[in-house]
């Protein structure tokens, strides 16, 4: 396929798994493809919706650090030559739960398929957020809400490929079926009269889109090296929520997950540019201190995602500033 004329000069995206041993081939195929990033879309469930499941229960949690090999293109799973761009990164695709489903439902509901509920995966990595289903709730639907704009925030700012299911970006629901390839109704059908929450989490994903296209750190097209400047790389400095420099113990306990990542490109073709992310994956709010960093003078915050719209009020913060983050949140700064 590389090597033909035509289907060469495509973009090459593999979906890398199939039935039987051996099936599972995340990571393995050559460069020049893209690949569907299987353990990405895990990650980011779990930490963003598993975990937040756990903590409300009291039961063990993940540490921070599978979300940041996966914010910052998943080198771990694709050989060096490759870069990030090797990485197709995805939170839903088209047969399991949309987003919005995720947010909502705790089981899959597939007896409308005709298979007595035994269709479709059973590992979804969801959380109802203590409803199952449809609610009233309005402090539920805004947690539901804030964790959308957390799992479209994480792929629109994640090194690598994003790919966004269509509907995902004004919340689609699919009334919690994941397998719904025999539906041909209203269950599967877009429906394009969107009520007010809806508009907001597109003005959202609109947001998020425009911040990747304007700060080439987001986009790495090479993974760089340790003590190396490496052209369309992006320089990594990760800081806890003290503003200190991220310690073994920082990425190594489960009770800290609270991340702050400073990116910064190094450019071939763009204007340098660098980004801080700040991820707080608690149930309840904190505060952190921003990192003095050499040649940072100053943060204009961009976004934050307990807001249900993106805000237009300039923000702006020096290194050492106390911000206070909201309970399960992102905050992204533009470093100047």
């Amino acid at each position: 396929m590389l090597d033909d004329p035509v289907i060469g000069a495509s973009k090459l995206i593999a979906e890398p798994w199939d039935v039987g041993w051996g099936g599972w081939q995340t990571g393995n195929f050559p460069a020049g493809f893209s690949e569907w990033n299987d353990g990405y879309r895990d990650r980011i469930r779990d930490f963003w919706l598993g975990d937040l499941r756990r903590q409300r229960r009291r039961e063990q949690v993940s540490g921070i650090g599978p979300l940041a090999t996966s914010v910052a293109g998943s080198a771990q799973t694709f050989a060096a030559d490759r870069g990030p761009l090797a990485s197709l990164n995805f939170v839903t695709a088209h047969d399991g739960f949309t987003l919005a489903d995720l947010t909502a439902y705790d089981v899959k509901h597939n007896l409308g398929n005709g298979e007595d509920n035994r269709d479709g995966s059973n590992d979804n990595r969801s959380f109802n957020h203590g409803v199952e289903g449809p609610t009233d709730d309005e402090a539920v639907l805004a947690d539901r809400r804030r964790s959308m704009r957390n799992l479209l925030g994480t792929l629109l700012l994640s090194a690598g490929v994003p790919m966004l299911t269509a509907g995902d970006e004004w919340g689609r629901s699919q009334r919690g079926n994941n397998n719904a390839y025999c539906q041909d109704g209203e269950l599967t059908w877009f429906d394009w009269e969107r009520e007010p929450w809806e508009d907001d989490l597109l003005r959202v994903a609109r947001h998020l889109i425009r911040l990747r296209r304007e700060n080439p750190a987001l986009r790495p097209v090479r993974y760089g090296r340790p003590g190396e400047t490496t052209p369309s790389a992006t320089q990594m400095d990760w800081y806890n929520v003290h503003g200190e420099p991220m310690s073994a113990h920082d990425w190594e306990d489960p009770k800290r997950r609270t991340l702050q990542y400073l990116a910064a490109s190094t450019p071939e073709t763009e204007p340098f540019n660098r980004v801080l992310l700040v991820l707080h994956g608690r149930d309840r709010g904190t505060r952190v201190t921003l990192p003095a960093h050499e040649g940072v003078e100053g943060y204009t915050r961009l976004w934050d995602s307990s807001r249900d719209t993106p805000s237009r009020q300039v923000s702006e913060r020096r290194p050492g500033d106390p911000v206070r983050v909201r309970p399960a949140s992102i905050q992204v700064f533009r470093a100047h």
